[in-house]
């Protein structure tokens, strides 16, 4: 019996040990490399790149032959579809897997074969009174290349064209792609129903809770019974989203008219948290640390009317500031913005103890370009090397914002224009008038989505009209050098200098570069560089050689409210006595 027992065992126990050797070698990762050929365009070899299952699970490896061949064969028919959305519509992928390699590859080799372009473009009504969009204007022409993608968008272009035009509900029935391979070409056929024309109906708001009804309606460029025009509901989004109270916007036509051509219109709102408390903490090697904290109401009488209180402080002093901001003053899309400020600011150009009031005008002109007009009074106590004196200082501040930017602490793609002008008088000695200028103007460029790796540069030129630079109030002067201008150098140390000590000036000019790499969701890398200088005439007249410049790396940490910034940076050409080794800085968003 025993013996039997043995038997049986040994035989189970070889059954098992094979298996679990074969598990084993099965859950042994293959650490592959994947290579595609054929394509010269570094574009579209990008965008074959993006859509790559094998390089999007390259960090998982397969564990067996059959679980890489599996995966493998999931990304030709993804490239197909990317050759024919950039007018390829005859490519053949072919898949050659080498697993003899030390690390084995699986290459594709593309042939995209030739370029489609399109023939002819139809654009057939159901109505024929109606006229139709040009093709044209929906995108496509003849002779251009037969892009998928651009066939698809151009249904919603003929949309988005008839409501313009009063057709609230119309309708591409059919979209026909005739493909001829014979002529490496491409017809296109749309069939479409632009319905009736309409006027705007009742408009009916819902969600909300504590923001006031006439509020929202003000924003609403229609009335009932005007023509029907799809982008009055595109800019009325747009001011909604802009209120900064709503979490949800939406907007939406009814499927039917009430009362003959009447088109009902449901604007839909979620009204977010209007309440909110900020906490800001910065370092830096030439300045030390800094603390802000905040708090606002964006929603105080129940009409969108903002109020703000920050608090600064830092080892350089501290400031605090009021502020009031009024939506739709006199009209939709103009704001009134009331500011109170006090500062006291002990740097080593100067130290200065200040207490001003700014009331504000600013119109916002097709959702991204803001202008401004004001007016200000500031009394400041101003010491610096060699006196100290009062001013009572009248400014009418000028301005223009464009921003064009993908996102306001981490852009990506996009520019952004910052124009101010500004003339100044001292209401306690009447000879005192000067003017500030200030251009600035920066750009950002994705270099490579699957890298995430971006280019972003800003220029500044700024400039001091009217008086001379001793007469111009010191904390009224450019400065340069720091984490906000010139990293790499002391805090206000390029420049003019006395007895070691920054004197300012009346001419600024920055330049700065940066090359970002996000590598993945939450860090990245920067290498950078800053130039600029300061001169005492009211015009720029440093050559290229006479610029500081400072240059260095930075670590970026992304969170949920921007990118947490850490760099280091030394000056080139460091001057002996003036010019630390290097600096560091931390703070909240990119550097610019």
């Amino acid at each position: 019996m025993f013996a039997t027992r043995l038997f049986l065992f040994s035989v189970l126990l070889l059954g098992i040990l094979p298996s679990a050797a074969s598990l084993r070698a099965e859950e042994n990762p293959i650490r592959y490399r994947v290579r595609i050929s054929g394509i010269q365009d570094r574009t579209l070899r990008r965008e074959l790149n993006n859509v790559s299952v094998m390089q999007a699970l390259s960090d998982r490896p397969p564990v067996s032959e059959l679980q890489l061949r599996r995966r493998a064969h999931r990304d030709p028919p993804l490239f197909k579809q990317v050759l024919r959305n950039r007018g390829f519509y005859q490519p053949t992928v072919e898949t050659d897997i080498d697993l003899e390699r030390r690390r084995p590859r699986v290459r594709f080799v593309v042939d995209t074969g030739p370029t489609y372009h399109l023939r002819n473009i139809v654009l057939l009504s159901s109505n024929p009174k109606v006229s139709m969009p040009t093709a044209a204007e929906i995108g496509l022409q003849t002779g251009l290349v037969a892009e998928a993608s651009a066939i698809l968008q151009s249904n919603d272009e003929i949309v988005r064209l008839l409501r313009t035009t009063g057709y609230a509900l119309a309708n591409v029935v059919s979209r026909e792609v005739i493909v001829i391979h014979a002529e490496n070409a491409v017809d296109v056929h749309f069939e479409v129903d632009p319905g009736e024309t309409y006027r705007f109906g009742e408009t009916k708001i819902k969600g909300l809770q504590r923001v006031q009804e006439p509020f929202i309606r003000r924003k609403l460029p229609w009335e009932s019974g005007d023509p029907f025009d799809g982008r009055a509901l595109a800019r009325a989004r747009r001011r909604l989203v802009a209120a900064d109270l709503f979490g949800t916007v939406r907007l939406e036509t009814a499927d039917a008219p009430e009362k003959g051509d009447l088109l009902p219109i449901a604007v839909e709102l979620q009204e977010r948290n209007h309440r909110s408390i900020t906490i800001g903490l910065g370092y830096g090697s030439d300045e030390g640390w800094r603390a802000r904290t905040g708090w606002v109401n964006r929603n105080l009488l129940q009409r969108g009317e903002r109020l703000s209180i920050d608090y600064a402080v830092s080892e350089r002093g501290h400031a605090g500031e009021l502020a009031f901001k009024r939506p739709d003053y006199r009209r939709v899309d103009q704001n009134l913005h009331l500011l109170l400020q006090q500062d006291v600011e002990d740097t080593r150009a100067f130290r200065t103890d200040k207490i001003g009031a700014l009331a504000r005008i600013t119109r916002l002109h097709r959702n991204y370009r803001l202008y401004g007009l004001g007016l200000g009074l500031r009394y400041s106590s101003v010491e610096d090397a060699k006196d100290r004196q009062a001013y009572n200082i009248l400014y009418v501040p000028l301005t223009m914002e464009q921003d064009r930017s993908d996102d306001p602490l981490d852009p990506r793609s996009g520019t952004r224009l910052n124009l101010g002008l500004a003339p100044y008088w001292d209401t306690l000695d009447t000879e005192i008038f000067f003017i500030k200028a200030r251009l600035s103007f920066a750009g950002y460029y994705n270099l490579s989505r699957r890298n995430e790796l971006d280019w972003a540069g800003k220029i500044t030129v700024a400039s001091i009209l009217g008086e001379s630079r001793k007469r111009i109030p010191a904390d009224e002067r450019y400065y340069a050098g720091g984490g906000g201008s010139i990293r790499g150098y002391r805090h206000q140390f390029v420049g003019p200098i006395e007895n070691r000590t920054p004197t300012g000036g009346r001419s600024l000019f920055l330049i700065s570069q940066e090359l970002r790499w996000r590598w993945s969701q939450t860090m990245g890398l920067v290498a950078f560089i800053d130039g600029g200088a300061v001169t005492e005439e009211a015009l720029f007249q440093k050559t290229v050689d006479e610029l500081r410049w400072g240059t260095g790396l930075g670590y970026r940490y992304f969170t949920p409210v921007g990118p947490l910034r850490f760099d280091a940076a030394i000056p080139i050409k460091r001057r002996a006595g003036i010019d630390d080794p290097w600096q560091f800085y931390i703070s909240l968003g990119q550097a610019f």
